[in-house]
């Protein structure tokens, strides 16, 4: 799947009800979505081993590659 990052995110912490740490970035696009007329404001999670929170470039195009289980297996920009 294409998409174009509109806006970025890194999010880092302990969570209050788990006391488990966290630490992702975060992704903004559109596109369309079940329900939604026009485009629908989008938001992927992504382990910072896949890509590094400085690398991730905005108003850029990004080759996202899902697994057979619905997480991301690759972010990479797209090349022109």
């Amino acid at each position: 799947m294409k998409i174009k990052v509109i806006g970025k995110a890194h999010l880092e912490g302990v969570g209050k009800r788990t006391g488990k740490e966290y630490n992702f970035n975060q992704v903004h696009y559109t596109g369309p979505d079940r329900g939604v007329e026009g485009l629908a404001a989008l938001t992927l999670s992504l382990d910072p081993s896949l890509i590094p929170y400085a690398d991730i470039k905005l108003n850029a195009e990004y080759e996202v590659d899902f697994g057979p289980r619905g997480y991301i297996v690759s972010f990479t920009p797209v090349k022109f």
